[in-house]
């Protein structure tokens, strides 16, 4: 019983932070503000997130979660390129039933500028899953080997965020998943072999 009230505690502060995230930018979001949204105290607040960087760690750590039962299990074909693909329109899915304030968090959040930093960031599902598809569509020889497989995934990922990015700007204007299946046929073939 107390553990369930925890987590609703929880979810009720990131609630909040996706609330007040629809009208203000993260970087201009104070605790204050979060507990009046959540109705909670700051001492709350601190009883479960050391700062609200902590809170948008909590919320892209959810993210990963989805993308791994969503993914990992399902990305199956044989061609590694049609996982990629695949793996897109999952994370498109997401952003389109989560709404433009996560296309925005996983658009604008700006990455650790350290070398513990990024390789934590590297260790993230949303990076580790196209990841390994390169890895295996360059070790099938499905995918060209010229660029490393850590140079194509980051590619890739600085695409999915250009699209997360635009979707968000334009409030959702446009089918995400089926604009970025149409556009990925001719993105990718830079990698096939």
């Amino acid at each position: 019983m107390v553990k369930e009230k925890q987590l609703l505690k929880r979810k009720a502060i990131m609630d909040a932070v996706l609330k007040l995230m629809e009208e203000y930018e993260f970087d201009s979001l104070t605790v204050r503000m979060i507990c009046d949204t959540a109705n909670i105290s700051t001492g709350t607040f601190y009883h479960y997130f050391a700062d609200k960087n902590a809170l948008i760690h909590e919320i892209l750590g959810e993210i990963d979660s989805y993308l791994e039962e969503q993914a990992v299990d399902k990305l199956t074909n044989e061609d590694e390129y049609e996982n990629m693909i695949e793996y897109g329109r999952i994370v498109m899915r997401q952003i389109t039933s989560t709404g433009h304030v996560i296309a925005g968090l996983i658009s604008g959040i700006p990455l650790p500028n350290t070398h513990k930093g990024i390789a934590q960031e590297w260790e993230r599902m949303f990076f580790s899953i196209p990841l390994k598809i390169v890895e295996k569509g360059q070790e099938k020889g499905q995918f060209m080997t010229e660029i490393s497989a850590n140079e194509i995934t980051d590619m890739y990922i600085i695409y999915i965020r250009g699209f997360a990015l635009d979707w968000s700007r334009r409030n959702g204007s446009y089918e995400l998943e089926e604009k970025f299946s149409r556009y990925s046929a001719y993105f990718l073939q830079f990698i096939k072999k």
